[in-house]
């Protein structure tokens, strides 16, 4: 048995060595791409603008709503990655018993990580929090040191629901756990720690004692593969912004209510790439990421104070869509019965661009609503210059990107 767990870790280290050496790969594809120094680029600006709203924000600012905005899905929202695959369901499941050293792995590395972001985000609240609360707030490490235990209580917690048999308790589980991370938080911050411990304790006897009934795997395998490959299907279409990623699959969603929009493109040869990457934008996770960045640009725009922090918000938000959208274009890039039908080639790029233009102006158009309604009509002056870099990106840009990329696959 003892030479099975030297084994079972060594296993663990030979597929995080594999994961790691290809995140590394891509993740230099990204360093070329100047997306790091984008990102130190909006973290000088954040801060500065950061420093600049306390500087202004009143003492009794209703700040929790912002920690718990930003720290409940962060320590509810806990995944543990397990690198396992299909064929573990078949050649491991004899020695599950025996696959701790494993799955300890998995979850330290887990640990680690997230532990880090929770880290950082707390450097990030502490100065919101000190400004708020002076002399009556509590010390960094003890609040830092209670935010590590609730991960990884609820890191704890996401393991044992992958053992559950039965669906609805694993959401019921759930549920509670956000429930119960958001009150903890809350006690926390508007009373003590004491206090948010001593509740932390009770909540956690409670569904000790609740699933203590509930019936369990020894490894739910099924459940822990499908959570892999969706955390690994996120990861792949993280890269895809800078790389073609030969191994993402395309996650298809009918959204019936929403698709039905193609039933406007005519039914004409020339309107058949159109159609074709308007059907993929709106049933795959590009739909839904475009979406959430807008929800989140008009989140942070109708809580900013400052005017000029509102125009950089609305246009970064479009600026990472404009990326985010132009990934598009490589969706077909390898389906094959394409070329079994006399499309017109040259139609695909105006077909393309025509889509992310129309996205992007959309988006623009609900940005511009709350940035409107907080700031003065001088500023109706950021979305018409936006507009013009979006048709100017879309008509020009990434239209000749596109027509290229056809000229070099034919």
């Amino acid at each position: 048995m003892r030479n099975m767990d030297i084994n079972t870790r060594t296993l663990w280290q030979q597929r995080f060595e594999h994961y790691m050496k290809e995140s590394m790969g891509y993740w230099q594809y990204a360093a070329r791409s100047n997306f790091l120094g984008l990102v130190l680029f909006l973290v000088i600006i954040s801060s500065y603008y950061y420093a600049k709203i306390l500087q202004r924000l009143p003492t009794d600012y209703p700040y929790l709503w912002i920690v718990l905005l930003l720290l409940v899905p962060l320590l509810s929202s806990s995944p543990i990655r397990t690198l396992v695959r299909k064929a573990d369901r078949m050649f491991l499941l004899r020695i599950e018993h025996q696959m701790g050293a494993y799955f300890r792995s998995g979850f330290m590395y887990s640990l680690t990580l997230q532990a880090f972001w929770t880290f950082i985000a707390w450097v990030i609240l502490w100065p919101l929090y000190h400004h708020c609360l002076g002399a009556s707030e509590q010390h960094f490490l003890l609040m830092l040191a209670l935010l590590l235990l609730l991960k990884i209580a609820n890191l704890l917690a996401s393991w044992q629901e992958s053992r559950f048999a039965h669906e609805r308790t694993r959401l019921a589980s759930v549920s509670f756990r956000w429930m119960a991370t958001t009150a903890l938080v809350s006690l926390q911050f508007l009373t003590s720690i004491l206090w948010a411990s001593c509740a932390a304790l009770l909540l956690i006897f409670v569904w000790l004692a609740a699933v203590h009934f509930v019936s369990k795997y020894v490894i739910g395998w099924d459940y822990l593969i499908t959570k892999e490959n969706q955390q690994q299907a996120r990861l792949y279409a993280f890269f895809s912004w800078f790389v073609d990623v030969p191994q993402m699959g395309t996650r298809i969603a009918r959204r019936s209510w929403i698709s039905g929009l193609t039933r406007f493109i005519p039914f004409r040869q020339d309107a058949a790439y159109l159609y074709l990457y308007m059907k993929t934008l709106l049933r795959t996770e590009l739909f839904a990421i475009v979406l959430r960045l807008t929800l989140l640009g008009v989140l942070a725009i109708a809580v900013s104070s400052s005017g000029t922090a509102r125009s950089l918000i609305f246009m970064i938000s479009l600026l990472i869509s404009l990326v985010q959208l132009s990934s598009l274009e490589r969706a077909h890039r390898y389906t094959f019965w394409l070329e079994m039908y006399p499309l017109d080639q040259n139609s695909k790029a105006g077909s393309l661009s025509f889509i992310i233009w129309s996205v992007l102006l959309l988006e623009l158009c609900i940005l511009t609503i709350p940035l409107m309604l907080r700031s003065s009509p001088i500023y109706l002056l950021v979305p018409l210059i936006s507009l013009i870099f979006i048709s100017f990106s879309c008509g020009i840009v990434l239209r000749r990107k596109f027509e290229k990329n056809a000229l070099l696959e034919t």
